[in-house]
């Protein structure tokens, strides 16, 4: 994988000349806890002076790197790039804490992500998942299908909302998803059996079995509800 993304970096040197500040490799590929078939790999492309001409010139090299299964880089400007640490707070805290300078200026080591604006997104990204679940649940609670996507699915926002909490406590956050939701689980009130197995679920895409659905939804509804007023109390 690392010469298709050498090859999109050539690509894109060669399309934006010295227009082009950087390309950051972050989250899980970046810090060494990759998964095949799982996890994505995430890359940030800085532009200086960033024009939606640049985003119709780049669509080619786009449309490759999709067919690698990976999601689209995150195009941004790099007078904008600094100053949404208070609206991306959670998104800029994994960024800095695990990212990789594949090209140009290091503009992440630099940046400082309030604690504050961190709690803030945190209580808002708690609660909308809770709201999400009860209203896929109401919606799709005859759909087993549609409600083991959702479950799995959810693994990610709240991993990714665990890191961010543990940063605010000042805790090194673990590489593992295991361990994050161990780490977790010591700090506030969780069911962690639950969330280690839905992870298993989501890593051997294994579904969820008809009549389980209903005691892991419960379980995971209260436990986020539990970090939600975790969350709020900090």
């Amino acid at each position: 994988m690392d010469k298709t993304i050498n090859t999109l970096i050539d690509e894109l040197k060669n399309i934006f000349k010295e227009r082009l500040v950087s390309v950051i490799l972050y989250g899980s590929y970046a810090s060494g806890n990759y998964q095949k078939g799982i996890s994505d790999i995430n890359l940030l492309v800085i532009l200086d002076k960033l024009k939606s001409k640049d985003l119709k010139i780049a669509n080619t090299a786009m449309k490759k790197w999709k067919k690698t299964g990976n999601p689209v880089p995150l195009f941004m400007d790099k007078d904008e790039w600094p100053t949404s640490c208070d609206v991306y707070a959670i998104e800029y805290s994994d960024i800095k804490e695990r990212h990789k300078l594949l090209y140009g200026e290091d503009l992440v080591s630099s940046l400082s992500v309030e604690k504050n604006y961190l709690r803030l997104q945190c209580e808002s990204e708690i609660k909308n998942l809770l709201v999400k679940l009860r209203q896929a649940y109401l919606a799709n609670s005859d759909n087993i299908k549609v409600i083991d996507n959702i479950i799995k699915k959810s693994s990610t926002s709240f991993i990714t909302v665990f890191r961010a909490v543990l940063r605010i406590l000042d805790e090194n956050v673990p590489p593992s998803h295991r361990e994050v939701v161990d780490l977790f689980a010591s700090k506030v009130n969780i069911d962690k059996d639950i969330f280690i197995e839905i992870l298993e679920l989501r890593e051997k895409n294994r579904s969820i079995s008809k009549d389980k659905i209903e005691d892991i939804i419960q379980k995971l509804i209260d436990s986020l509800y539990q970090a939600l007023i975790f969350i709020d109390k900090i």
